[in-house]
């Protein structure tokens, strides 16, 4: 029930125009791809990259910054794990 709530407080927020979707860099290589609220803060759903290989390391969702729920791989984008905090 947790977690459907802050899905649904995260939609609302999209849904309201809070949000805006960016893409963050480190030492020039992507990081992370997705929704952030008007202080940079990751929220709503998003992605992570390895900065090393390039490949997703995290698909899901962000709630003040951190990750909520959503699919987790190794650094080479493989080997798929659901995550939930």
């Amino acid at each position: 029930m947790r977690t459907f709530l802050a899905i649904f407080i995260i939609m609302m927020m999209m849904l309201a125009g809070c949000q805006k979707v960016v893409k963050q860099y480190q030492n020039g290589k992507l990081v992370y791809e997705g929704s952030v609220n008007s202080q940079g803060v990751r929220v709503g759903p998003g992605k992570l990259y390895d900065p090393d290989t390039g490949k997703v390391i995290f698909e899901g969702f962000f709630t003040n910054g951190l990750k909520l729920k959503g699919t987790t791989y190794d650094k080479n984008g493989k080997n798929p794990h659901p995550f939930e905090q």
